[in-house]
């Protein structure tokens, strides 16, 4: 009797937190953190706890017709204070995982004791199960990248919606866990996907920096050379882990970055300080400040 009244007082304590619009952002951040590594994420939000960033969202518009198939993008920016004393903060994210490339990537994340937010294809799960499993232990956040890498752009709002769906139950069956975010494949998006993020409960991650690790010409050396000519304090970077050279390049980046004062967050925690709770529909990525 004593446990039943603990069970239902837990989750009538639990519900009305995570209705409130203030905590509703911390809600969907603490979901990601595996309690393994909760002193870890603690040590990573006391560095920046005083620090702010400019954030730049993008906004939903229809321009007067709801069935367009393009949105406009709107930016509005939020610089009340931005401070620039150390530390700064970095998100470091890969796409199209799990793979065999995956846990090489594990393994320098590991050596640094640095965590990042892995976009999965629900496709590729079943396969390389173990691979996401880790990647969930090891602290680092799990969100989806459609189930086979299909351009939304393309869909019609049923596939798209069995898209991410299919694929966030897929990461539940094996994670126990549900993303409050998706990354759409090429980062293409229509007025469909945002409004079905919005009915899914989704918000949608971008990227501030892309070093195009894809080419086919892409060197360890040329993807480090971009990062470093363009990153700045509150990067989203982008990666796929499912290139060789993207190892090399990491291995060689993430050693620099902490040399240089960076904390490296999840995109969660990263956006843990913008201004805007993490809902669905919302859109989000750092964009560098503009001068004063």
């Amino acid at each position: 009797m004593i446990s039943r009244i603990l069970v239902v007082s837990i989750c009538v304590v639990a519900v009305f937190f995570a209705s409130q619009p203030v905590m509703h952002n911390q809600y969907h951040v603490h979901e990601y953190i595996d309690s393994s590594s909760a002193e870890r994420s603690t040590q990573r939000f006391n560095q920046v706890a005083s620090h702010t960033v400019s954030l730049f969202r993008l906004h939903r518009s229809f321009n007067g017709n709801a069935s367009s198939s393009e949105v406009e993008i709107i930016y509005e920016e939020y610089d009340d204070e931005i401070v620039k004393s150390p530390p700064r903060i970095v998100a470091l994210t890969f796409d199209d995982e799990p793979s065999i490339i995956t846990d090489r990537i594990l393994d320098i994340l590991e050596y640094h004791d640095v965590v990042a937010t892995f976009c999965v294809l629900g496709s590729r799960i079943a396969r390389y199960e173990s691979t996401l499993i880790r990647t969930h232990e090891a602290g680092h956040e799990i969100i989806g990248h459609s189930w086979n890498h299909a351009r939304f752009t393309q869909l019609s709002r049923a596939n798209i919606s069995e898209q991410l769906v299919r694929t966030n139950n897929e990461i539940y069956r094996v994670l126990g866990v549900t993303p409050a975010f998706h990354r759409p494949p090429y980062g293409l998006m229509n007025n469909a996907v945002i409004e079905i993020s919005e009915d899914l409960d989704l918000a949608i991650l971008m990227w501030s920096v892309d070093p195009r690790d894809w080419e086919y010409d892409a060197t360890p050396e040329s993807i480090y050379e971009h990062i470093m000519d363009h990153i700045f304090d509150g990067s989203i970077l982008l990666f796929h882990d499912i290139h060789e050279v993207t190892i090399y390049a990491i291995d060689k980046l993430v050693p620099s970055l902490l040399e240089q004062g960076f904390v490296f967050m999840t995109a969660s925690e990263l956006l843990y300080y913008s201004d805007y709770p993490i809902e669905g529909g919302n859109i989000f990525r750092y964009a560098k400040p503009r001068p004063q």
